[in-house]
């Protein structure tokens, strides 16, 4: 039975507008610190999600919840249709994920740290291929071509044989994303990927992430840059005391912000925002 062109195009569209990550009420305390207030986004198949925020705002700690580097005091966390955490409010009912379990969970997610964190003594290559072969148990071969093809996507295919100490720190921190994305996870965690380089190597990062999404992989991604927020995010999500204060498009948030702590947060930042003229400039000389 052949399949109609309308109804491939109907299924693709599913797939895209299905959610990859979904939160729910997610709440998160410190002794008396109530870091995360009751937190609720989702996040589609291929789109790209950026958290902002003052420090303390919650966004990193709400990034390390989603694969559980911190456990949530209450809420719902679901990867990939798959419930990985469930704890009521004030701890009446829900269940929680079995320890033996929590590296299979990690799977699904790649995160990238602000420190890079590759094993000194293996080469690029060595380091991307560590986790798949060791942990899944993957062969060698087939593991050794597909991070060829990431480092290749990360600019690196030069450096495939070169130890992380022959590496500049954008370079290393490129092998870092190369490394997440061999386990195939099904979303890309990015906590400030780029505030340990040095501001001429920045670029270079954002450039590959650029490319990441361009491929269609689902990302979540902390950052205080607010010109690379606007030209990466399909949404941007303002965090502000725990709670999402505001979210949508990153034209109508870094743009014309309605929140008046957004309003503060993007005008304290006059040197960012100033980078987001050329980029609206460029997007719409592209566009007309």
């Amino acid at each position: 039975m052949s399949v109609s062109n309308t109804e491939m195009t109907a299924a693709a569209a599913t797939e895209t507008d299905r959610n990859v990550l979904r939160l729910d009420r997610i709440c998160l305390q410190f002794a008396d610190k109530h870091v995360l207030k009751g937190v609720d986004l989702e996040v589609k198949q291929g789109e790209v999600v950026v958290l902002i925020g003052a420090s303390g705002s919650g966004k990193t700690s709400l990034l390390r919840c989603i694969n559980l580097l911190n456990t949530p005091t209450s809420g719902s966390i679901i990867i990939d249709d798959e419930v990985i955490f469930h704890v009521e409010a004030n701890n009446h009912g829900g269940s929680l994920i079995a320890p033996s379990e929590v590296n299979r969970i990690r799977s699904k997610t790649g995160m990238v740290f602000q420190q890079f964190n590759l094993f000194p003594h293996m080469t690029a290559l060595a380091n991307v291929m560590e986790g798949p072969v060791t942990v899944k148990r993957e062969p060698k071969d087939k593991v050794r071509s597909a991070a060829l093809r990431l480092l290749d996507l990360m600019g690196l295919a030069q450096h495939v044989d070169k130890f992380p100490r022959q590496l500049s720190g954008g370079q290393q921190q490129r092998v870092a994303i190369a490394r997440a994305m061999a386990m195939q996870p099904k979303v890309m965690l990015f906590d400030e990927p780029t505030s340990a380089l040095d501001p001429e190597l920045v670029g270079e990062v954002m450039k590959a992430m650029v490319e990441l999404a361009k491929s269609g992989m689902t990302m979540v991604i902390v950052t205080h840059e607010l010109g690379f927020a606007f030209e990466i995010a399909d949404r941007v999500v303002f965090l502000d005391q725990g709670l999402i204060a505001e979210q949508g498009a990153p034209n109508n948030v870094l743009l014309h912000p309605i929140h008046p702590r957004l309003k503060s947060f993007v005008g304290r930042f006059h040197e960012s925002a100033d980078l987001l003229r050329p980029f609206l400039e460029a997007r719409e000389a592209q566009r007309g």
